[in-house]
């Protein structure tokens, strides 16, 4: 009764979203306040004939926009549009990306909204070339619009579907209105007709004791049923079902009774392609569209948003989404998505299914896997009840075009890239390419050919062309010299005895901090002990367990990555006598023993543990608790990485398990087996848990049998038990690494007509914490600059103290300051980023980095740019690095000078990130953290340190 009351409740909660989910739209005057477009990237390929991929990047004052596009050009003959659901049954939730490969689609896109209970199903229709694949319910059909191409191939968006189905017993004259098609709420409470779209056979009596089925097969009633058990559904045909009293009307039908199925619809289905039901309409003949704020997908908040747009003239659909729910993606309300579809070039549009369920899936002609380009806000794909599918039915035709392309446009002298080059017919169609015909030239540089891999022999802008038969295409690169530093994100890893595991990718960085993927196979590998090699783009360990270090390096580059091989062993009980066991059962009904037997995997004796399930309810288990002494467990040193345990299975399926003692009494289970499903000996190891304290130890092992129903005895044996730890490197010298310096990171003495700025954080509240008169010290070497910025908001007692004639606070919006050749720049970004606090200072920033004609640009922001305390908008922060890269790349030289956690340099691309720590002190020994970032100017030479104010005592230790 419990389970009938919830499916009920879940089923009214159901029906009541769907009444609710879309009211009249209505097209009129609607004022939107459209945010500005600070920054906008477009990228667009055709992935199949008449089909288009857009990757739109827009970064407005209210936030970033990623937003992908697919244009449909109907007028192409080799492209449809069609639904996207599982073949096996309208009411599999699956993913999109699947939807897209079951289906063997270029593209899709999540489609309409649904519900799941018992069954999960779409709020609207689903028509497929006038064939029903979903009806709704009729008492909530008026309220839901949809989308549609018709036979003449034009795209159509209506305020809703109309439907009347009935089927007439010709023998009787009777009529039953149908309710639904493959769409079924609550307990069958409904005439319902179910075709093969959902599902190879009829629900029988599998939910409902009493669902009456009748069967119909090419207009004639071939079987009726009651409360039976689930049959095929006719290919030809359909079953109509319910229960209750509406189940009663059927039984009117009798086996051999000629059937005629009534459908009327509007629009009409014998003139529908392809239908598919939404949410509200969001633009309507150009224009924004009033929507009830209650109706579907909560209109006015800013959510992820999937839908639909087709041209003024219907020979092209837009399908769109955009992501939401995100760090840097926050959404979009239905009102500002239909100004975006309008932007796109939509006339109407209508809002589908969004939120965690929006996805766009690519799948381009010849690729066996769908790609999905957006960010679902869920972190994976979530499964969907249907989709929209962009099909190809084009003809292979002949060679049109090369792709030529590699997996980084950077590389440094000495060197290789793998180059791809892939071939197309004039309808997007992959070609199959004689790469012995492949004819690849270099301009700009220095270099050689292997095959399909480019070596480069000097430095510069590389422009590589391939050529095949008539057909060219092109790829440029930018060739570095002189590797200064290696880079991976791999600093150690652990790898068992003669295995092998991918290597990691690595980044060479020259001078100016400008960094390339480099190969494994132009790097020299080397090893401190012997831990194993390289080969190709994998490490293969040795034989025993060592600890060791993996060296790459490449020009002056070199990085040490630690390797441990293996695990070494400490024998905790080797199951030689019973000295150290104990037996006993649970519950009192299980009987066994344990004895020691000379069938062994090592020494001389293994613990065999017999056990009698036989009596008894519920979990039966038979343990082995182990002692030293008085003292119960077996002590563990250290941390070990596992447990290591021979054991001898009897193929029985019980579970094999342990417990263990933290240094806090804590107990922990560990699972040695869950099924002890083999015969004969075999080493298990299992991993400790991560939250003990310790020191530990093994309370004990046992076999357990929780199924009340598996009655069974048997006899398990062990050996060797024994604590695994990885390898202790010990005192090995390893190769000194590399780390980049930068050249203009050193100590130089003002010349004539030279000057000195610095930048600092004001030491609040530092003369309480020390007790004496220490904030004096700060002031006398702020004082000694010309110019100082601070990159907090100072104390009015502070700003008293300080008498250098240039002062930038931080409390201050943007502004701009000269001296000489030097434009120094404060950007507020205390509310996490610039446009958070203030996003008008994105186009002064942009102005001034475009029209300064400083050669030196020194920009000062309160708070990190990057990671930990930086922007909260990474998105943002990568935007801020490319207009600062491209200004470089004009000429300009760029400092960046920013608060955060501590101290802190990093060379990126040519741009130098200088921080200071701007975290408030909290203890006294903090005042030889206070540091100030200072810069000496002699003409167009600059340089700078970071320097500590308070030197700290060198204390000696007597002996």
């Amino acid at each position: 009764m419990r389970r009938n009351i919830r499916n009920l409740l879940v089923s009214l909660l159901a029906i009541a979203i769907l009444l609710s989910l879309a009211g009249p739209s209505i097209a009129n005057n609607v004022t939107l306040n459209i945010p500005y477009t600070i920054y906008e990237s477009v990228e667009r390929t055709n992935i199949a004939s008449g089909t288009t991929y857009e990757k739109i990047m827009k970064f407005t004052t209210a936030g970033w926009w990623n937003i992908n596009v697919l244009r449909i050009n109907l007028l192409d003959p080799y492209v449809e549009v069609k639904g996207l659901y599982n073949p096996e049954s309208v009411t599999n939730r699956t993913k999109v990306s699947t939807l897209v490969e079951q289906n063997n689609a270029v593209a899709g896109i999540n489609g309409d909204f649904f519900y799941f209970n018992r069954f999960s199903g779409p709020i609207g229709s689903l028509i497929e070339d006038g064939d029903l694949v979903v009806v709704p319910r009729d008492s909530i059909q008026e309220k839901l619009p949809g989308f549609f191409i018709d036979v003449l191939n034009q795209a159509n968006i209506m305020d809703m579907f109309r439907w009347q189905i009935s089927v007439t017993n010709k023998a009787t004259g009777n009529t039953v209105k149908v309710n639904a098609v493959n769409n079924i709420y609550g307990d069958f409470n409904a005439i319902t007709m179910l075709n093969r779209h959902w599902g190879e056979k009829s629900p029988g009596n599998t939910y409902v004791p009493d669902l009456v089925e009748v069967f119909v097969s090419n207009g004639k009633v071939v079987n009726v049923r009651v409360g039976d058990r689930p049959i095929r559904i006719p290919e030809n045909g359909y079953v109509l079902v319910a229960s209750g009293e509406l189940g009663k009307k059927l039984l009117d039908f009798t086996v051999g009774d000629e059937v005629e199925l009534n459908i009327n619809s509007d629009p009409d289905i014998n003139k529908i392609k392809f239908a598919i039901g939404g949410g509200n309409v969001i633009l309507k003949d150009g224009e924004y569209v009033t929507l009830d704020p209650k109706s579907a997908g909560d209109p006015n908040g800013n959510h992820p948003r999937t839908g639909i747009g087709i041209s003024k003239d219907r020979t092209e659909i837009i399908l769109v989404t955009i992501d939401g729910r995100d760090t840097s993606f926050e959404g979009v309300s239905q009102p500002m998505f239909g100004a975006i579809m309008k932007e796109l070039g939509a006339y109407n549009a209508i809002n589908l299914d969004g939120g965690g369920s929006t996805t766009m899936a690519l799948k381009p002609l010849g690729e066996k896997k769908a790609t999905v380009v957006n960010r679902p806000s869920d972190g994976t794909e979530r499964p969907v009840i249907n989709g929209v599918g962009v099909f190809s039915n084009a003809p292979l035709g002949k060679l049109s075009s090369l792709n030529l392309s590699t997996d980084d446009t950077r590389m440094f002298v000495g060197t290789t890239r793998n180059l791809t080059v892939k071939g197309y017919d004039e309808y997007f169609n992959p070609v199959a390419l004689d790469e012995t015909k492949l004819q690849f030239t270099v301009e700009g540089v220095e270099g050689q050919f292997t095959g399909n891999k480019f070596k480069a022999l000097s430095a510069g802008n590389a422009k590589i062309t391939v050529k095949y038969d008539d057909i060219e295409s092109s790829i440029e690169l930018k060739v570095l010299d002189n590797v200064k530093d290696i880079s991976t994100s791999l600093s150690s890893f652990t790898i068992d005895i003669n295995s092998e595991r991918a290597l990691p990718t690595f980044y060479g960085i020259n001078e100016n901090g400008y960094r390339a993927k480099i190969y494994p196979e132009d790097i020299e590998f080397s090893t401190v002990k012997d831990i194993g090699y390289v080969e190709g783009n994998k490490f293969y360990s040795g034989p025993v367990p060592v600890a060791g270090a993996l060296t790459a390096k490449f020009g002056e580059g070199l990085k040490n990555i630690l390797v441990y091989v293996g695990n070494e062993g400490k024998l905790l009980e080797g199951f030689e006598t019973l000295d150290n066991i104990r037996f006993t059962v649970y519950p009192k009904e299980v009987s066994g023993e344990v004895s020691i037997t000379n069938d062994v995997k090592e020494g001389k004796g293994s613990a065999v543990l017999k056990y009698d399930f036989s009596n008894g309810e519920n979990s039966r288990a038979a343990y082995i608790k182990f002692v030293k002494g008085d003292v119960p467990g077996l002590a563990i040193e250290r941390i070990p990485k596992k447990l290591g345990l021979w054991v001898k299975g009897d193929n029985k399926g019980s579970w094999l398990r342990g417990t263990i003692k933290d240094a806090q009494g804590n107990t922990h289970k560990i699972d040695f087996a869950r099924y002890i499903d083999w015969e004969g000996w075999r080493y298990i190891t299992v991993n400790l848990p991560a939250n003990m304290a310790y020191p530990v130890s093994l309370e004990e092992i046992y076999v357990v049998e929780t199924d009340p129903l598996k009655k069974h005895s048997g006899e398990v044996a062990f050996d060797g038990l024994t604590a695994l730890y990885t390898p202790e490197i010990g005192n090995v010298v390893l190769p000194t690494p590399s780390s980049l310096k930068d050249s203009q990171n050193t100590k130089a003495k003002v010349e004539k007509d030279g000057f000195t700025f610095a930048a600092i954080a004001e030491p609040k509240g530092l003369n309480d914490l020390v007790k004496y008169d220490a904030l004096s010290r700060v002031i006398s070497r702020v004082n000694q600059h010309e110019t100082v910025v601070f990159l907090n908001s100072i104390s009015e007692d502070f700003n008293k103290g300080i008498t250098s004639p240039n002062k930038i606070n931080a409390s201050s919006s943007y502004s701009k300051t000269k001296k000489g050749d030097i434009s120094f720049i404060y950007v507020n970004t205390e509310k996490g980023g610039i446009r958070p606090t203030d996003y008008n200072q994105w186009n002064l920033l942009k102005d001034d980095l475009n029209s300064e004609k400083s050669k030196n640009i020194v920009l000062f922001f309160p708070t990190a740019i990057f990671n930990s305390g930086g922007f909260t908008d990474q998105l943002e922060a990568e935007l801020l690095h490319k207009y600062l890269v491209e200004a470089r790349e004009n000429g300009k030289n760029i400092f960046v000078v920013h608060g955060g956690n501590g101290n802190s340099l990093e060379l990126k691309d040519g741009i130098r990130y200088i921080g200071l720590k701007t975290k408030g002190l909290t203890a006294a020994e903090e005042i030889y953290d206070i540091s100030i970032v200072e810069f000496v100017v002699n003409g167009s030479n600059i340089t700078y340190e970071i320097n500590t104010i308070f030197d700290k005592p060198n204390v000696k230790v007597s002996p």
